[in-house]
């Protein structure tokens, strides 16, 4: 057959080429969505029935209507219809589908002739399917994924807080964001229904419940197992953990259902209460909304959870949504998952194992069990036990037939591995849970998928894809209803665009995740996103912003107990005080850090280091501070510290040289690459002191265009103030306004601006800007001193 080109609306499907265009853009859809809009297409003549449908798609008949019904979704979505409209395709009930408007078909080389050229030179790339994916990743292959759009390269900046440590602390974001991910999958029934898209939000609070003897289990477990329910039948319902954070930050008081809504982003909030009657459980469910009458329903059963579930049933049907077709574990099974997730949402790790191994039996037969148990040993740290767990469960034969379990079990092993820094092979264990679900459209599973698979391409230095996918992980937890996760999404992001350089994409992303952890109680998340708006703060050498921003986390100090986050806080906060002039403040935190137990992150320690090193250097103490650098160069010389340690050089080369000791410090300074900024920096102190002035000049230059390049203030400070001087000191007055006019911009913020400017001035004998220049050093001085000689008026 020729190839065809279809031809309807403003969309263009090429059937030989394998892509959709609408309106001259590439719309990417799965293998099986693109089958079934060609199917339809060109058997538009007449209704398709559902078995041919299948047949024709899978190759078989043994697939559930719900399977088929989420392909057909995805069709109509990828062209724009719905299952309200039905205006390309329509549901024949009880038989099929039928495609309805006009097509027109043609040989694809005459619909390239009438394209426009622009679009005509446009390329789309088809996404494999679920089977296709699910083989490669079973080979141990890496899914093709669509190439990124094509971006401008820029070098990676090394700032003042000398990089922030790739492997020690944005992994640590993101294995965060994946582990949190994780520890929230909950077991549901794997399709939502065709006919239902995800658009209303219910929140469910924690149930009232009643009986003799008491059934406490049944507050939380019977909430989540509510919530599984809601959200399986097509409603938005963020997941437990994140209610339970909101609820405890919330509040009480008139306004609290208001504010809890406006924080979820729900419609609905829902209210259960559950009692044991003589022949069973009574459910009774409130779903009030924003405005117009709660909504009641009601149901009996002979177990609690089977109560509600009744319950949950016909509250969908009251929304007008279809219940979904499984009913979900029942029996001994369901009561000892949920009796698991409650403990488990209360934080009691070993009455969750209990009660899962209480059922060893059950436990063996049942995946859920089994991968419930696995999160259990995950929380506890145990990442042997987790990983012996899932791999298990996905070696069985036959294996759970549940995909969205599958998708579970294969996003706990990409985190377990990304925890242990295997990055490709979390890369491959969290692209095959994609490949489980994405034809089911589980918005929560494939948020966490895609979110963790972002995870592990940054750790790879991977930002375009990893960037893709976290856009594609924001869409999808927002279709889920989940606050937290989209805003833990904004922190890794904000990371992600402060690692490029963009500050300025960074903050607003960053400023929006702190405001979502405010309203959730989230505190280490929200210590993280501070501390890296105060880096932004920081490279714009707004102390002074960057200050309020380490005032706000130091408030929250108290209720931290990890060693690395603490670590963080207080090293930012001593480089901010150090940068104001506030020396003892400084020292004190310097001191308190010897108390403080030690992170696991390498930088931490250097970056201490480099303070005490620095504080020895301003006041003229030249033995300890080659002290505090040959102890800190005798330290770990992994590649990432590559920046901290170049400075670390060129801080001994400083001392050394006022020692006396040239020689040994031309020795230190030729240890480096002699490219970057600190190696250059060296050789121009050792030109100074060497009487070298062509050669000083040429290495201030060169370390001056390494350190604007990347686009680190606090670096092209120190070289400007360095080269600046040596200027003035040797009669340059020609040449000094030029060099230090670079940093003039920043007089007004930092102190070693304003000085070189007040030394500016006065060796030009420029009175009236030399006093203004004054007060302004006056003013950021804090407790350093400006020498005497320029606070005398000058002469000229």
């Amino acid at each position: 057959m020729p190839p065809i080109t279809y031809l309807f609306d403003d969309f263009r499907l090429d059937r030989s080429a394998r892509e959709l265009r609408r309106g001259g853009a590439p719309v990417t859809v799965p293998t099986r969505v693109f089958d079934c809009l060609v199917y339809l297409i060109e058997n538009r003549d007449r209704a398709v029935g559902r078995d041919e449908l299948v047949a024709a798609l899978w190759g078989r008949v043994d697939v559930s209507d719900a399977q088929l019904g989420q392909i057909v979704l995805r069709a109509r979505r990828a062209i724009g219809d719905d299952g309200n409209d039905q205006r390309y395709i329509r549901t024949m009930p009880k038989f099929g589908y039928r495609w309805l408007v006009d097509v027109r078909a043609v040989e694809s080389m005459q619909a390239d002739a009438e394209a426009r050229a622009p679009e005509s030179t446009q390329s789309t790339v088809e996404v494999p399917s679920s089977n296709e994916r699910s083989a490669s990743a079973s080979a141990g292959g890496v899914a093709a994924e669509p190439p990124p759009p094509p971006t401008a390269s820029s070098p990676r900046p090394q700032t003042r807080r000398a990089s922030l440590l790739w492997l020690a602390l944005v992994v640590a974001l993101l294995a965060v964001l994946a582990v949190m991910a994780w520890m929230r999958a909950q077991h549901e029934p794997p399709a939502t229904p065709a006919n239902a898209p995800a658009t209303l939000g219910a929140l469910v609070r924690p149930l009232e419940v009643t009986a003799t003897p008491p059934q406490d289990w049944l507050r939380l477990g019977g909430m989540d197992a509510l919530a599984a329910r809601l959200r399986a039948g097509g409603l938005r319902v963020p997941p437990s953990e994140a209610v339970l954070a909101l609820l405890h930050a919330g509040g009480e008081g008139a306004d609290a259902d208001t504010r809890l809504r406006e924080a979820s982003g729900t419609e609905l909030l829902i209210d259960g209460r559950l009692g044991a009657t003589a022949q069973g459980w009574h459910a009774l469910l409130l779903a009030a909304p924003v405005a117009g009458e709660t909504i009641r329903v009601e149901a009996d059963a002979r177990d609690a959870l089977t109560a509600l579930r009744v319950a949950a049933d016909r509250l969908l049907g009251r929304l007008g949504r279809v219940p979904p077709d499984e009913s979900g574990p029942q029996g001994a099974l369901e009561e000892t998952l949920q009796r698991a997730n409650a403990a488990m949402l209360a934080n009691q790790l070993e009455v969750a194992r209990s009660i899962l191994l209480k059922a060893p039996d059950l436990v063996q037969a049942e995946p859920q069990l089994r991968y419930r148990l696995a999160q259990v040993d995950f929380r506890a740290g145990d990442l042997d036990a987790v990983e012996k767990v899932l791999d298990s469960l996905l070696e069985d034969k036959p294996g759970p037939k549940d995909p969205a379990l599958r998708a579970g079990a294969l996003t706990g092993l990409g985190t377990v591995h990304l925890n242990r820094g295997d990055f490709a092979r979390a890369e491959r264990d969290f692209s095959a849970a994609i490949a489980e679900v994405e034809d089911w459209h589980r918005p929560l599973e494939l948020g966490q998928a895609y979110g963790g698979r972002g995870a592990a391409r940054a750790a790879q230095g991977h930002y375009p894809d990893a960037l893709q996918d976290l856009a594609r992980a924001r869409v999808e937890l927002q279709q889920a209803g989940d606050a937290p996760g989209q805003a833990r999404l904004d922190m890794v992001e904000g990371e992600l665009e402060l690692q490029r350089g963009r500050v300025d994409a960074a903050r607003p992303v960053l400023e929006r995740a702190v405001a979502m952890f405010e309203r959730f109680d989230a505190v280490n998340e929200r210590l993280h996103s501070l501390s890296m708006l105060f880096a932004c703060s920081e490279r714009r050498l707004d102390h002074v912003g960057a200050l309020a921003l380490s005032d706000k986390a130091w408030a929250l100090r108290a209720r931290v107990r990890d060693p690395q986050l603490r670590g963080q806080m207080l090293v930012d906060r001593a480089e901010v005080l150090y940068a104001l002039g506030r020396l003892l403040e400084t020292a004190a935190l310097l001191e308190e850090s010897t108390r403080e137990a030690a992170p696991r992150n390498p930088e931490y320690a250097l970056r201490i280091a480099r303070l005490r090193t620095r504080l020895a250097l301003d006041a003229g103490h030249w033995e300890e501070a080659s002290k505090f650098a040959d102890a800190a160069l005798a330290g770990d010389e992994a590649p990432e510290l590559a920046g901290l340690r170049a400075w670390f050089r060129a801080a001994a080369t400083e001392a050394r040289i006022a020692l006396g000791s040239a020689d040994d410090a031309s020795h230190r300074a030729n240890r480096g690459d002699g490219g970057g900024t600190w190696d250059a920096f060296a050789r121009a102190l050792l030109d100074v002191r060497g009487g070298h002035a062509d050669e000083a000049d040429a290495d201030f230059r060169l370390a001056t265009e390494r350190a604007d390049a990347t686009g680190t203030a606090d670096d092209l400070v120190t070289v400007v103030v360095a080269h600046g001087r040596w200027q003035l000191a040797h009669g340059r007055e020609a040449d000094a306004p030029s060099t230090i006019g670079r940093v003039a911009a920043w007089a007004d913020r930092d102190f070693r601006c304003a000085l070189l400017q007040l030394e500016l001035f006065h060796r030009l004998g420029a009175s009236a800007a030399w006093y203004q220049a004054l007060a302004q050093a006056e003013r950021l001085a804090g407790e350093r001193t400006i020498p005497p000689a320029l606070r005398q008026p000058p002469h000229g």
